[in-house]
């Protein structure tokens, strides 16, 4: 069975909104094993809608219609669907009501334009819609289901949830699986890299194998199409063991998992904490790991530098660069007094180039400084960001080579 998803708003196509919604129906029609091969979106425009939903209608069995349900001018959803079939539309007693309920509920008039909500096309059936004013519409005409689903996100959610699903179970009985999915969790190798590595592997049609570049991390997802979750399970288990075996030392976590999560627990599990002193990355890695609930329990403390201010020479006179220096010793010295002045077990510094290499390296090289309380490592790193996305990148870079490191020593 092939879904199509049609989502309309202009507000969308401009990106004036983020669509949620396309990401919470794709997650319910996987885990129902529906298939979906594409979801489009196109503005408040009748013939461009209906031209739409011809398209989908010609490809796929489902097609579900998000948005375009209110009572004014640019909602057309219903209009474009009765253009693409040739149904006329008509006064549905349900969906009447279902209209009519709020305003009752608060003795309130209805205003007349909201009687285009009551509109359904001849041969259709109202959705209840128990946390807003638009019904939904299901309507099974020539071989396809078509679904009409208000736009809000918190009513799409519960139409989807307590409509349409229970329609399709009671429907289709027999032919509803499920599509399940792990995502591992990749750092420290580039897509084409990967691509590689696992080139066999992307071509494999049960479990299939995909990725999904997200900053420095890449997600590596495998999904299964199967009668039940317990089957899907098992294949996703093959191959995450395959693919283990190939790159098991880039993966630092799976599904839900965070690079600082991680170093979290990890730091945890042996009792030591870490510090941090930013330059380069402007806050965003002290940021990354307070935000975060299982690196926050062991993060000391974090200072951010300005970029070429004599430091904060008030707190520590080690708080700053002197002129002269380099980036990879400024790294070792700040390390070094973060993690002292912390009391903390590991000391991170996260430094651009200093004041007197500026004029002869890229602003965009950076250089770290790890100090384990034994030793002080230093690492320099190009990025190849623009400025705006570098800083949230150097950070990135930051937590990667210190989840190495803690690999490296045990």
């Amino acid at each position: 069975m092939i879904a199509e998803v049609i989502f309309s708003g202009t507000e969308l196509l401009l990106g004036q909104i983020f669509n949620i919604n396309g990401q919470y129906i794709q997650q319910t029609l996987a885990s129902m094993g529906i298939d979906s091969y594409h979801q489009i979106t196109v503005g408040d425009n009748r013939d461009r809608f209906a031209q739409a939903i011809r398209q989908a209608a010609a490809r796929a069995d489902l097609i579900f219609l998000g948005g375009g349900l209110g009572p004014t001018e640019d909602d057309v959803s219903r209009d474009a669907l009765s253009e693409a079939l040739q149904i006329p539309l008509v006064q549905d007693e349900t969906a009447l009501n279902i209209v009519r309920r709020i305003y009752l509920a608060r003795g309130i008039t209805m205003p007349e334009v909201n009687m285009k909500q009551a509109l359904v096309p001849l041969g259709g059936k109202a959705l209840d819609n128990r946390v807003g004013v638009a019904p939904g519409i299901v309507l099974e005409q020539q071989g396809k289901i078509f679904f009409l689903l208000p736009g809000p996100p918190f009513e799409f959610n519960c139409m989807l949830d307590e409509q349409v699903i229970p329609y399709l179970r009671s429907r289709f009985p027999e032919d509803l699986g499920i599509i399940h999915s792990r995502v591992l969790k990749i750092c420290g190798i580039g897509e084409s890299f990967l691509a590689q590595s696992l080139g066999d592997l992307f071509k494999s049609s049960h479990p299939t194998v995909s990725t999904c570049v997200k900053g420095s991390y890449i997600d590596l997802s495998i999904t299964a199409k199967a009668e039940d979750e317990l089957i899907a399970r098992r294949d996703i288990a093959a191959m995450e063991n395959t693919l283990r075996q190939r790159i098991g030392n880039h993966i630092f976590g799976a599904d839900r998992d965070t690079m600082p999560g991680v170093i979290g627990q990890i730091l945890a599990r042996r009792g030591k904490n870490v510090a941090v002193v930013e330059e380069f990355s402007g806050g965003l890695l002290a940021h990354m790991l307070s935000a975060e609930p299982l690196s926050a329990q062991v993060f000391a403390g974090g200072v951010v530098l300005g970029g070429q201010a004599p430091g904060l020479q008030g707190l520590s006179h080690k708080l700053s660069r002197p002129q002269g220096s380099t980036a990879k010793k400024d790294a070792e010295q700040l390390a070094r007094t973060v993690r002292s002045l912390t009391g903390s077990s590991i000391g991170i510094a996260v430094l651009g180039p200093s004041l007197q290499e500026t004029q002869e390296r890229d602003m965009n090289m950076m250089t770290i400084g790890i100090d384990l309380g034994d030793d002080v490592l230093v690492k320099e790193i190009q990025l190849w960001d623009n400025k705006s996305q570098v800083d949230r990148r150097g950070a990135e870079a930051a937590l990667v080579h210190l989840w190495r490191v803690l690999q490296k020593i045990g």
